[in-house]
């Protein structure tokens, strides 16, 4: 999959999440940032490969 550039259309993916019931929830992210404009960052879950990869010296 190639890099998502700015102003590019994301892909819809559904988001989950307990709320305040502990019940889980589920939404799209389309639904989520729909109208809006959006900054999205992600960072490697921690002693991950990846994470122990990037920060290894």
């Amino acid at each position: 999959m190639a890099p998502i550039a700015v102003g590019d259309k994301i892909p819809d993916e559904t988001l989950a999440y307990f709320d305040a019931d502990n019940q889980l929830q589920r939404l799209s992210v389309h639904s989520l940032a729909a109208g809006k404009k959006v900054i999205i960052f992600g960072v490697p879950g921690a002693f991950t490969p990846t994470c122990r990869m990037s920060y290894s010296f």
